[in-house]
C-alpha cells in the first residue's frame, strides 16, 4: 500500500510531522512499513530524513518494523510505504505520475491561505478515492482531523497527547486496524538536572516527557539511543527554544517572578 503525504505546493504544513506520525502509529500496531523522504531525490533532503537524521542509521539497523529511505519507492513496490513529498505543482509530470500510483492520499492543511487552495487541486488530479484530509494548527470545513499547537519539533507535535489520539485516528481511516502494542513503563528520573519521564516504548519508539518551567512536555523519539541521551536531546529541542519564543530565555522567567514579587 502506498501513502502519500502531500500538500501540494505549500510548505510548512506538517507533512513530515504526519508522515512521521503515521509511522508511529504503524509500528505501534505491528505493521511493517518503510519510511521515504522524496524531497532527497531533488537535492537536499528537507522532510522526515532531515528529522530523524542521526536517528536514521539506528532506525535502519535495530528495528524490525521500520526502515527509513531517500527517494521514491521503486516500481512494484510490494508492502507499506509511506511517501513523504517536498512541496510540489500539478504541473511537475512526476508528481501527477505519484498521484497515480498511491493507494492513499494524506493531504495535510494548515492556516495559510494558499495551502487551503493549493489541496483543493490536488484533491481534483487525485484519480483515487481513499483520502484523508489532516488540518495542522486550525481546524477547518471538511477536516477531521486537527493536530493541535505545540512546538515546533515534529516529535513533541506528535507525542502530544491529544495530537496522539488524532494519529491513531488517521491510521484507522487508513484501514490498519489492530491492537496496540507497547510496553507502558511510567518511570521518572532526572538527566543533568532535568526531570524526565519514560512513559512508554515500542520497536523502534518511545514516548519521553520533560519538565520545563513546571510543565510537562511529551516527544515521540525514535528508541535508538540511550535514555539519557534522548532527554538531553528532547530537551534541548524544547527548552530553551520554547522559552525563547516566550520572551522568558536567559534566566527571563525568574527575573519575571522577582519583578512581580516587589
Amino acid at each position: 500500500m502506498l501513502i502519500v503525504v502531500t500538500s501540494g505546493i505549500k510548505g510548512g504544513t506538517g507533512k513530515s510531522t504526519v508522515a512521521l506520525g503515521l509511522s508511529a502509529i504503524l509500528s505501534l500496531r505491528g505493521f511493517r512499513h518503510e519510511l521515504f523522504d522524496y524531497s532527497c531525490g531533488l537535492g537536499v533532503c528537507t522532510g522526515v530524513y532531515y528529522y530523524l537524521s542521526d536517528f536514521v542509521d539506528g532506525v535502519n539497523r535495530l528495528s524490525r518494523l521500520v526502515g527509513v529511505r531517500q527517494g521514491l519507492p521503486p516500481q512494484g513496490f510490494e508492502g507499506v510505504a509511506i511517501v513523504d513529498l517536498p512541496p510540489m505543482s500539478l504541473a511537475q509530470p512526476e508528481f501527477v505520475d505519484l498521484l497515480g500510483r498511491a493507494d492513499a492520499l494524506v493531504v495535510v492543511s494548515s492556516y495559510e491561505p494558499d495551502s487551503v487552495v493549493s489541496v483543493e487541486r490536488v484533491l481534483e488530479a487525485y484519480p483515487g478515492s481513499r483520502i484523508v484530509k489532516v488540518c495542522n494548527r486550525a481546524s477547518m470545513e471538511g477536516c477531521r482531523h486537527y493536530l493541535k499547537v505545540t512546538p515546533e519539533s515534529p516529535f513533541f507535535v506528535i507525542g502530544e497527547p491529544t495530537n496522539f489520539r488524532t494519529f491513531n485516528e488517521l491510521i484507522n481511516e487508513l484501514g490498519f486496524v489492530g491492537e496496540n502494542r507497547y510496553e507502558r513503563v511510567g518511570r521518572q528520573f532526572v538527566v543533568n538536572g532535568v526531570r524526565a519521564k519514560l512513559v512508554a516504548r515500542w520497536d523502534p519508539y518511545a514516548i519521553i516527557g520533560v519538565e520545563v518551567s513546571q510543565k510537562w512536555y511529551y516527544a515521540l523519539m525514535p528508541y535508538t539511543k540511550l535514555i539519557e541521551e534522548l532527554v538531553s536531546m528532547a530537551y534541548e529541542l524544547v527548552g530553551p527554544s520554547y522559552l525563547y519564543r516566550l520572551g522568558l530565555a536567559n534566566n527571563a522567567l525568574t527575573r519575571l517572578f522577582r519583578a512581580i514579587r516587589h
